[in-house]
C-alpha cells in the first residue's frame, strides 16, 4: 500500500488539500504514514466498522497530522463493529438519537483529536453521518456542547 500511494502521489499535481481515508486497520502503519508525511497528505480519522477507535488511530500516528495545508478531517460514519446496512436499518428515518447505537468513546475520542489539532493550529474538519448514532445534527450538538465545556 505504501508503495502504491507513493507512486500515485508522485504523479498527480501537488496540492495541500489531499487526504486519504484508509478503512483497513493494517494500512494504519508506519510505512504508509511515512508516505503520507512525505507528500503532505492528511489521514482521515474515521469512526468506521472495521477500524479501531479514533483514540487508537491517533496513537498509531504518534499524534501526527500529515497534511501540508494544516487541515485534519475526522469522519464519524458508523458504530464500530456494525455493518453499514445494520446501521442504516437501526438509524432510519434519522430523526432521533437511537439508544445504545453510538459508541460511548466516539465523542470523547473525536474531541481529543480536535483539541490536539487546535493546540497545533490545525483546521479541524468534522463530518458526521446519521448512522453514527441516529441523527447527525444531534450528534454535532452533543459534541459541540462538550467542546464548549472544555473551551470555556
Amino acid at each position: 500500500m505504501a508503495k502504491s500511494l507513493d507512486a500515485f502521489f508522485k504523479v498527480i499535481p501537488k496540492d495541500k488539500r489531499y487526504h486519504v481515508e484508509l478503512r483497513t486497520e493494517a494500512y494504519l502503519s508506519e510505512p504508509v504514514f511515512g508516505i503520507l508525511e512525505k507528500h503532505g497528505v492528511g489521514l482521515v480519522y474515521s469512526h468506521w466498522t472495521w477500524l479501531p477507535p479514533l483514540s487508537k488511530q491517533i496513537s498509531k500516528t504518534k499524534g501526527r497530522f500529515f497534511n501540508f495545508g494544516g487541515d485534519c478531517i475526522i469522519r464519524l460514519i458508523i458504530p464500530l463493529r456494525m455493518s453499514y446496512e445494520d446501521s442504516y436499518a437501526k438509524a432510519f428515518p434519522f430523526d432521533k438519537m437511537v439508544g445504545g447505537m453510538m459508541n460511548p468513546g466516539m465523542i470523547d475520542d473525536a474531541i481529543e483529536i480536535i483539541m490536539e489539532g487546535i493546540r497545533r493550529r490545525k483546521r479541524m474538519n468534522l463530518i458526521i453521518n446519521n448512522r453514527a448514532g441516529g441523527n447527525a445534527p444531534m450528534i454535532a450538538q452533543h459534541l459541540t456542547q462538550k467542546l464548549q465545556e472544555l473551551l470555556l
